[in-house]
Order: structure tokens, then sequence, then C-alpha cells
């Protein structure tokens, strides 16, 4: 019995490196100027050994890259609704700070994806199409309790909200003084009766 799950554990963590790896690769080139054969080399294996556990290549490894980012980030959202999600957004951000390696690479994958060949354009659709309905569900819940400043409709809101955060975090990037968290409170507390 133990052996399997010695195995099984062994496969688990040669994923996770290759995950690092991948990640590090993609941050520092893009996923277009990536290959297979350059994230083995970062893991110390051989591209064949990465496609054993990545039987999909370098779309796999982008997808499985994305998800990782997304579920420490949804973790933070689990349960919450109305202001308490939107401060939720605000708690990301300031986790980002401390990321910049990530939010480089979902910039930079982000900014490649407005392609329509590439391979990750399905996710970033869904995933801002599902984003703006979460933050607009929430809105409209503020609106509901009476918390939502007069004329402010809350598709619009969400949508403001999230060009707001994307933008902070392309401004940061590039080293203006920003502070992507305490901005992001700004813009979603103008939409609010009561500042976050």
């Amino acid at each position: 019995m133990a052996g399997p799950r010695g195995a099984y554990r062994k496969t688990a963590e040669r994923r996770e490196q290759i995950l690092d790896a991948a990640f590090e690769v993609f941050s520092k080139n893009g996923y277009s100027a990536s290959s297979v054969n350059e994230i083995a080399r970062t893991v110390g294996i051989t591209q064949t050994g990465v496609l054993h556990h990545f039987s999909g290549g370098k779309t796999e490894l982008l997808r499985a890259v994305l998800e990782r980012r997304d579920q420490a980030a949804e973790g933070l959202l689990d349960h919450r609704t109305g202001r308490d999600f939107l401060a939720a957004l605000v708690d990301i951000s300031r986790t980002q700070r401390e990321q910049r390696g990530v939010v480089q690479l979902y910039t930079i994958l982000a900014a490649e994806a407005t392609d329509p060949g590439h391979p990750a354009r399905p996710y970033f659709t869904e995933r801002f199409a599902r984003i703006a309905d979460a933050v607009t569900a929430a809105y409209e819940q503020v609106r509901a309790e009476g918390g939502l400043r007069d004329g402010v409709d809350p598709r619009r809101a969400a949508v403001s909200t999230l060009s707001s955060v994307e933008g902070l975090q392309l401004l940061w990037l590039n080293g203006l003084d920003v502070d992507i968290a305490d901005d992001s409170a700004r813009v979603i507390s103008g939409f609010l009766v009561d500042p976050l």
C-alpha cells in the first residue's frame, strides 16, 4: 500500500515542480516565446518527462498555471457576498502586491490572448465573463441592502471595477506609483454609500 502512495506523491511533487518552472518560463518569456523544452531544462528533466505529466504539452501547462493562480484568488472569495465580496477583491489585490511575477504572467497572457487564435483566449473570455457576473451580483446585493449610490448601475459598476483593477495592475507593473489594493478600494468605494 505504501508504494503507490509514495509513487503518487512523487508524481504530484514532480507536477508541482513542472508548474513552478512553467510559471517561471511563461513569466519571463510570455507564452508564445516559451517552449516545453525550456520548461523541461528548468526542472532538470527531458521534454518527454514533462509530456508524461502534461500530455497536452504547452497548452495544458498554460491552463494549469492559470488555474493555479485562480484557485488562490477564488479561495478568498468563497462564500462571500455583497460588500464582503467587494472587500475580498481588495484583499486579492493586496496579496498580489507580493506576487509581482504572478501579476506579470497574468498581464502578459491576458494581452496575448486578445489574439483570437491564442490557446488562452477561451480561458480569458470565460474568466472575464464569470468575474463580471460575480462582481455584478455583489453590487446588486449591495443595492438591495441600500448601500449603492443613487443612479449606479451594478453591471456598469462591475465593468468599471474590473477595468480599473486590470489597469492598476498594468500601471503598477510599469513602475507608476500606484497601490493596487488601496486604489482598487477607492474605485469600489466610489460606487458605495459607505466606503469600504
